[in-house]
């Protein structure tokens, strides 16, 4: 038989009405009523005993015609009075129609296609004492409150339903993604066979019996051989389609079932749902050897256990996420400190413990990182041109998925076969910078032996017809399953996906920083090239003033002597020489500011920096009228410095003072040593400096009167910088109308 043909006759068993059977269990009798007159639309085949009527002549005659008239209000009241579902059975005394008799019945109710469904239970001569199913209850309460985690919760609930119920065999069976079924807890009788870590495929529990599990907290057979019992008639009189009993406790069940559980040689079954979050998340299954009725307190109680269970489920397993996810937190703040600590941001997250495979929580765990054009692997990954061929997969395919993840990486990709042995799980992460830009987690194969509680595909018979038969064998059958690795869970996703929030964080703002240093590298170097213009504009002045006057004084002076000829020359040449120190060491500090390599500095002999700075600024101080005389002692001095640089600093001292020492003044430039340091200083007699403009002498640009040493506003500030880059400091000392002295200091020589 082909495979196709096999998956058709599942689909058909699977779409298989299994909620409108017909029929009826035999352990209670089923009507269906009209409201608000309470007519009998259909009953089940089984109620003559009980009435006294047949089915047939219990239709359309009103159910308070066969109950103790005592009890009609309270039964229209319980049958109006609210959510039917979850109200406890009324207890309704039956009539006999022929002897008069009374019997005892628990009465049941839910609503369904506009009719009443009335299910009807009998109820023993004598009162159960209720003490012991009290003492049951809370036992099992406290018991299940007390699960530290999800794998006790279970074993507790099979224990609790089994003491409750005295089912020979109580497991706990959880659906996986694809709806088989894994055994996780089990409770039995020694002679029972166990199904512990078994796994059940999902045909045997089609898709339509798992709806019912929404409508039903439980499904109970008694006794697998009952006989069908039918309803007359077979459909709704008002909708003339089948009555719905899926939510009815007596509903039939499918022969396929039947069937089923005759090959497991099971005598009574009782199955109730468990539901996480909208969602079913298992069933607690119990099977019986031989037939087992159970008491409404039995059930009750095990369909307590079962809602509890299933509210305590998410609780359990968040409690798990969350110590886990704490625990991954914890790793997640070490990767960011380190993040925000370290330039290299890819090496932050793989040398150091923990690193970013520690997100990954598996033992194997590999992992690859693409960053500014460079793969980094950490651990046994594919090689990068596997991972790049992956990557090319992963942009085309899912390149708008933030976060991808399988654990069946081959099956999805199929150039991955190749390196399933260490990378069958794949967990990704897209770094928006490139298409190639992402973060891969990898997980090795983890080949497994699955035991199947029998071959997982049904059987088809020998005989020709077609139809589909329950698997006869639920012997234990392995499996070898390849290609797969532990799965992701979502709290690793959700890690990983906090881990690429932090690295974008992180990346843009150190982007925003980069982009501000360089702007203000933009900015320092357009300041710079125009304090650049600035000081050639002003320093070379003098220079040129000198070599101006030399000129004139030699055009004036044509009949002089060839010594006073050869004075003025020398002069001019000695302020040329100036200009061009200047020009070059304004060409230096460019390159200096260029590559960030410091100009090299020398020994320097102060008094004769002193001597040619006042040689240099004679002429000046000639035509202004004023004296310019050096003072120095004889002892050597010695400066380590940048010549010109100091020249700079010197002639533009000494341009102020001339500039604002009137005409019979007298300026002085000076050098000595005091406290171990080599102190200059240029002394005028001028007009001094007010003192409420001092703080701000050497701030650029910073304009006072213009009779003041603050009337250029630009000199002062360059010979501020030129000092302190030669190591040295500067200051003023000044009374208004008194003279100033500006002060400075360089390094001195070794």
């Amino acid at each position: 038989m082909t495979q196709p043909f096999l998956q058709t006759r599942i689909d058909s068993c699977e779409s298989e009405p299994i909620h409108i059977p017909g029929a009826i269990q035999p352990f209670g009798m089923l009507l269906s009523i009209e409201l608000p007159s309470l007519r009998i639309a259909n009953a089940s085949m089984n109620c003559h005993p009980a009435f006294g009527l047949s089915a047939e002549a219990l239709v359309k005659t009103s159910l308070a015609e066969h109950v103790d008239a005592l009890e009609v209000q309270a039964l229209r009241c319980y049958l109006t009075g609210g959510d039917l579902q979850e109200a406890a059975p009324l207890t309704v005394s039956i009539l006999h129609a022929a002897t008069g008799s009374a019997s005892q019945w628990g009465l049941s109710a839910h609503e369904r296609q506009g009719l009443l469904i009335i299910e009807l239970e009998p109820l023993a001569p004598d009162a159960a004492d209720v003490r012991p199913f009290q003492r049951l209850i809370r036992n099992a309460v406290q018991a299940l409150l007390g699960a530290v985690n999800l794998q006790a919760l279970c074993d507790e609930a099979v224990l609790q339903v089994r003491n409750m119920t005295g089912y020979d065999r109580v497991m706990v069976y959880r659906f996986t993604e694809d709806w088989h079924g894994d055994v996780i807890a089990e409770a039995k009788a020694p002679e029972m066979h166990s199904y512990l870590h078994h796994h059940f495929p999902a045909s045997d529990i089609p898709a339509q019996a798992r709806a019912i599990f929404f409508d039903n907290w439980l499904r109970i057979i008694p006794d697998v051989e009952y006989a069908p019992v039918p309803i007359y008639p077979g459909l709704n009189p008002a909708t003339g389609m089948p009555i719905d009993l899926g939510r009815a406790l007596l509903r039939s069940v499918s022969p396929l079932h039947i069937e089923y559980l005759r090959n497991m040689e099971v005598g009574a079954t009782l199955t109730l749902p468990l539901i996480d979050d909208g969602k079913l998340w298992g069933l607690v299954a119990c099977h019986h050897a031989t037939p087992r009725p159970l008491s409404e307190e039995s059930r009750l109680g095990a369909k307590m256990v079962a809602q509890l269970v299933s509210s305590q489920l998410g609780l359990k397993e968040a409690l798990a996420d969350a110590r886990y996810g704490a625990q991954l937190k914890r790793v997640h703040q070490n990767l960011l400190a380190r993040m925000e600590q370290e330039d290299d941001l890819v090496q932050s997250l793989v040398t150091q413990s923990p690193t970013m495979l520690d997100l990954a929580g598996a033992t194997g765990a590999a992992a690859a990182i693409y960053f500014n054009n460079e793969w980094t692997l950490v651990g046994t990954t594919p090689s990068v041109a596997q991972i790049e061929t992956l990557v090319d997969w992963l942009a085309s395919q899912h390149g708008k998925q933030e976060v991808f993840c399988t654990n069946r990486l081959g099956e999805m990709f199929a150039p991955a076969q190749a390196y399933r042995h260490i990378a069958s799980g794949l967990l990704a992460v897209a770094i928006p910078k490139s298409e190639r830009n992402y973060i891969l987690w990898f997980r090795p194969e983890v080949i497994t032996t699955v035991v199947w509680a029998g071959a997982p595909e049904k059987r088809l018979p020998q005989d020709g017809t077609g139809r589909l038969h329950p698997r006869l064998s639920f012997d234990s059958w392995k499996e070898v399953v390849e290609g797969q690795a532990t799965p992701w869970k979502k709290v690793e996703i959700d890690a990983v996906t906090e881990l690429r929030a932090s690295i974008l964080a992180i990346d843009l703002r150190r982007a925003f920083h980069k982009e501000q240093a360089a702007r203000a590298v933009a900015e320092r170097v357009s300041q710079e090239k125009e304090n650049m213009v600035h000081m050639v504009s002003h320093d070379i002045r003098n220079p040129l003033g000198v070599i101006q006057m030399t000129w004139d004084m030699l055009q004036q002076e044509s009949a002089a002597s060839p010594a006073v000829r050869t004075q003025l020359i020398a002069r001019g040449i000695r302020a040329t020489d100036s200009m061009e120190r200047l020009v070059t060491s304004i060409l230096d500090l460019a390159r200096q500011q260029r590559t960030s390599v410091p100009a090299p500095t020398h020994a320097e002999r102060a008094q004769a920096l002193v001597q040619e700075a006042v040689e240099l600024a004679q002429p000046l101080a000639e035509r202004a009228g004023l004296s310019l005389t050096a003072a120095y002692e004889s002892a050597p001095l010695l400066v380590s410095c940048q010549r010109a640089r100091v020249e700079q600093v010197l002639g533009n001292l000494i341009s102020n003072a001339l500039k604002f020492t009137p005409a019979g003044g007298a300026v002085t430039v000076a050098v000595q040593r005091q406290a171990g340091e080599t102190v200059f200083t240029v002394t005028d007699t001028g007009i001094g400096i007010p003192a409420d403009l001092l703080p701000r002498v050497f701030d650029r640009l910073v304009q006072g009167p213009v009779n003041t040493h603050l009337g250029i506003g630009l000199g002062l500030s360059i010979v501020k910088g030129i000092v302190e880059q030669e190591g040295g400091r500067v200051w003023v000392d000044s009374t208004a109308g008194s003279g100033t002295t500006f002060s400075f200091t360089l390094p001195t020589a070794a």
